[in-house]
C-alpha cells in the first residue's frame, strides 16, 4: 500500500510540475555587496573570455575555487553585461585584491585584479544612471520619501513605468530624479543587501 501511494504521489507531481519544477526553486534578487567589478578582457592581449578565476580564502593563500567568467553568478536583472564583460558583487578590497560573490549560494573568495578590469563602489558607478524599481517587492520598495529614512513622509508612490535617474546615494539610499520633473529618496537595496531596482540601459551616462 505504501509503494502504491508513492507511486501515485510522484505521478501526480510529475504530471503537475513537468521537467524537474517541483524542485526548481525561484532565483533570488542578487546581493549587491560593497561595489562592482567588470571583468573585461583585452582582444589586444589575445585573453581568453573564459579564462579561469582563481579564487583564495584570503588574498593569494590557499585556493578555494576555480571558474570561468562566465560561470558567476549572473547579476540578472539589475544588470547585463555587455560582449566580453563579466561583473562581478564586490565585498570587500585590500590592495589589488578584491573580495567577490562567486557562486549563487553567495559563497565569497579573493580575486586578484587584472589590467583592463574596473572596479568601483556602487556610490561611483550608479551616479547619474537610469533605473527603474524591480517587480514584486513590498509596497515600501515604491515609496519616495522626503529624506533618507523608512520614517520620512512619503511624495508618492512609484510605478515600475517611472523613469528615474540617480542623483546621489546614501549607504542603502538614492536620491532620484523621477520623470525629470520631481526628487526624492528611494530604497535601492533592501536590508539584507539586495536590489530593488535595474539599471535602464536607455539612461546609461557612459551612452552619452
Amino acid at each position: 500500500m505504501n509503494i502504491l501511494r508513492t507511486f501515485i504521489i510522484t505521478a501526480l507531481g510529475l504530471a503537475l510540475y513537468p521537467q524537474g519544477t517541483l524542485a526548481a526553486p525561484s532565483k533570488s534578487r542578487p546581493h549587491s555587496g560593497d561595489g562592482i567589478l567588470m571583468i573585461r578582457t583585452l582582444p589586444s592581449l589575445g585573453n581568453d573570455p573564459s579564462g579561469t578565476l582563481p579564487l583564495y580564502r584570503e588574498p593569494g593563500v590557499e585556493r578555494v575555487a576555480e571558474l570561468k567568467s562566465h560561470e558567476l553568478p549572473s547579476l540578472a536583472p539589475v544588470l547585463q553585461g555587455r560582449g566580453g564583460e563579466f561583473p562581478a558583487a564586490v565585498t570587500g578590497k585590500k590592495g589589488n585584491w578584491l573580495h567577490i560573490i562567486y557562486d549563487d549560494a553567495g559563497r565569497e573568495g579573493w580575486l586578484e585584479s587584472s589590467r583592463g578590469w574596473e572596479y568601483a563602489t556602487w556610490n561611483t558607478f550608479l551616479k547619474g544612471r537610469g533605473v527603474k524599481v524591480l517587480p514584486g517587492l513590498k509596497k515600501e520598495f515604491y515609496r519616495l520619501r522626503r529624506d533618507p529614512s523608512p520614517a520620512a513622509p512619503q511624495l508618492e508612490a512609484l510605478s515600475r513605468q517611472k523613469n528615474l535617474r540617480i542623483i546621489e546615494i546614501r549607504e542603502d539610499w538614492a536620491l532620484v530624479l523621477v520623470d525629470f520633473t520631481a526628487y526624492g529618496w528611494l530604497r535601492w537595496r533592501d536590508g539584507d543587501g539586495r536590489f530593488t531596482i535595474s539599471l535602464d540601459d536607455r539612461f546609461d551616462p557612459q551612452k552619452h
